[in-house]
């Protein structure tokens, strides 16, 4: 009896940690709305490697070269707060 009492509970215990239900929410599509831009952020990016590389002036070169041509205006990079950078 002990044991039952234990597990219903743990059951009653768990219920009250459980979020509650979501509330439903309904989405409304018009395909009649008029459209509107979707900015192309990524036409503007020059993906790089890792953020180290541009320590090195041969890459700064390279990416001076890059950008006359393409005329990028941002550079995304990996590892920027790296020990490897040095900050």
């Amino acid at each position: 009896m002990n044991s039952i009492r234990s597990m219903a509970a743990c059951v009653v215990a768990l219920a009250l940690m459980m979020p509650p239900a979501a509330a439903q929410e309904r989405i409304v599509i018009d395909a009649g709305a008029a459209g509107k831009p979707f900015p192309h952020f990524w036409e503007h990016m020059f993906g790089s490697g890792r953020a180290v590389l541009s320590l090195r002036d041969s890459y700064r070169q390279d990416l001076r070269a890059v950008h006359t041509v393409t005329g990028f205006s941002y550079v995304r990079f990996h590892a920027i707060l790296h020990d490897e950078v040095g900050l």
